[in-house]
C-alpha cells in the first residue's frame, strides 16, 4: 500500500486488485516487498521491456498459442482464456481487460533493455543453452517433401539440398 500511495493510488478495492496483479506478474513478493523484477521495471529505460518479459512468463500459455496475443482482439483473447483458464463471463472479461491494459505499457522485443537482470526468463526456450536476453521461441518442426526430377546429376541434387539448408534453415554452406 505504501508503494501505491507513492503512485497516488487511493486505498480502494482497485488498490487491492492492483496489488494482486503486481504480485501475480512478479513485481511484488507475497509480503508486498518489491522484487528484483520491480527494481528492473523501475530503472530508467527498461520498464516496458521488463513488463513485456514478465507478461511473456506469466501469460506463457497465451504466447505459446498465439503469435501475438498482445494485439489479439477481445474475441481471440476470449477464446484463448476460455481454453486455458476458464471462468464465467465476468471473470473472462476482467482477465481480458487486465491483460490488455498490461500489454499497453509493455514492449515485446527480441532483447531486453539494459538493466534487466539476465536471470529473468523470456519465453519458452527452444535452446536452453542460448544466451540470456535473446528471444526464445518454441521449436518449429518443418516437414519438407521434395519431388526431384529424374534427369538431374548428383551434383545438382546436392545444390538443391544446399539451397534448402541456406534459405530455409539459414545455414551457410560451402559449395566446392
Amino acid at each position: 500500500m505504501e508503494t501505491l500511495k507513492g503512485w497516488n493510488v487511493s486505498k480502494s478495492n482497485n488498490a487491492n486488485t492492483v496489488i494482486r496483479v503486481l504480485k501475480k506478474i512478479g513485481l511484488l513478493q507475497d509480503s508486498g516487498q518489491p522484487t528484483d523484477h520491480y527494481a528492473a521495471f523501475m530503472a530508467p529505460g527498461s520498464g516496458s521491456a521488463v513488463l513485456g518479459q514478465r507478461l511473456r512468463e506469466v501469460y506463457r500459455v497465451l504466447f505459446e498459442n498465439s503469435i501475438s496475443p498482445q494485439t489479439a482482439t477481445n474475441e481471440e483473447l476470449r477464446t484463448l482464456f476460455n481454453i486455458h483458464s476458464g471462468g464465467g463471463d465476468d471473470v473472462m472479461r476482467l482477465q481480458i481487460q487486465t491483460f490488455k491494459i498490461l500489454t499497453e505499457f509493455a514492449t515485446f522485443t527480441d532483447t531486453p533493455a539494459s538493466g534487466v537482470p539476465s536471470d529473468i526468463p523470456n519465453s519458452v526456450a527452444a535452446n536452453p543453452n542460448s544466451k540470456p536476453g535473446t528471444l526464445r521461441i518454441p521449436p518449429v518442426q518443418i516437414d519438407l517433401h521434395i519431388h526431384l526430377p529424374e534427369n538431374k546429376t548428383t551434383r545438382e541434387y546436392e545444390a538443391i539440398i544446399q539451397d534448402i539448408a541456406k534459405y530455409i534453415y539459414g545455414r551457410d554452406t560451402d559449395r566446392t
